[in-house]
């Protein structure tokens, strides 16, 4: 099975100039975890997950930085706290390596991009849910 027969095509993007507290809202209205971030052109830059937006905004309280009667990620662009660059996978990638990947680096989603557009996204869930299907991954 390659990362096209399981990924997720229908993908939120998140650009690398808008705020945390968008993008946390956002991540928890589409009941996920992270996101690519991508550039004004379309370009996969990154990836930020609610966890890198609490550590965010943990680093900065912590450096003193600026409070506002909004919550604490209010004033973090997603460019300062993201995961750069971001690691990725083509279409044909097959999902065994995207699991030796993911083990391997500790991450839980992998963007799925053809050249430095993002067509998709592979997570943990979506192989446990195949696995969890009877579906033969190799």
């Amino acid at each position: 099975m390659r990362a096209k027969d399981l990924m997720v095509k229908d993908v939120l993007t998140v650009g690398e100039d808008e705020s945390a507290d968008g993008v946390l809202d956002a991540l928890v209205g589409h009941h996920i975890h992270g996101a690519p971030v991508v550039n004004r052109n379309g370009e996969l830059v990154g990836m930020i997950s609610q966890l890198d937006l609490h550590l965010g905004a943990m680093t900065r309280r912590a450096e003193g930085g600026p409070e506002s009667a909004g919550p604490p990620e209010s004033s973090l662009k997603i460019g300062e706290i993201m995961t750069s660059p971001a690691l990725s996978a083509t279409e044909e990638t097959s999902v065994a390596d995207l699991c030796k990947m993911m083990h391997r680096l500790r991450i839980h989603r992998v963007p799925i991009v053809r050249g430095r557009k993002v067509t998709g996204v592979v997570s943990s869930l979506d192989i446990c849910g195949a696995v969890g299907q009877g579906r033969k991954l190799v």
